[in-house]
């Protein structure tokens, strides 16, 4: 279990960041859902039947620790003195473009398909498969989010 865990690690772990980052909008609660989602791997000591059933399971239970992480009553009541930005960070995500920015703001499942589908090129029935949604409910965030990211950028012309 240790080599498969230690190559699990090695071949997910960044994406699984980048993919809480956007969820978040957190290093630090992104770190922690990563790591949450590693240690219930190892207690549950899955057996996975192929590579994407593998990722699949990870987005998913980051995703849902995630959400769990934003609901938390600590969230709601605490204010960050300062913002945490994805620049200066050591997974720092090496796209500059104002058009991840504006990923950055849209509701968090439109901004997770989207992320997916253009960044992790994840095909639509995996994206659904790993944020446990129907596929025409995933078609439906990620043209709901291009509708709004064409919106933002016809405001800024």
């Amino acid at each position: 279990m240790d080599r498969d865990f230690e190559r699990i690690v090695n071949s997910h772990a960044d994406m699984l960041l980048r993919i809480c980052m956007h969820y978040t909008n957190n290093i630090s609660d992104a770190e922690d859902a990563v790591q949450a989602a590693f240690l219930k791997l190892v207690e549950k000591n899955i057996i996975f039947d192929s590579p994407d059933h593998e990722k699949a399971w990870l987005i998913r239970v980051c995703i849902n620790l995630c959400k769990d992480s934003m609901k938390s009553s600590w969230k709601k009541k605490v204010f960050s003195v300062h913002e945490t930005e994805f620049k200066d960070q050591p997974y720092e995500i090496t796209d500059n473009s104002p058009l991840l920015s504006y990923i950055r703001t849209l509701p968090p499942k439109q901004r997770t398909a989207i992320y997916l589908y253009y960044y992790e090129d994840m095909p639509v029935n995996r994206i659904a498969t790993a944020m446990g949604a129907n596929k025409n409910t995933v078609l439906s965030w990620l043209r709901r989010g291009r509708k709004a990211l064409e919106k933002m950028l016809k405001e800024e012309v």
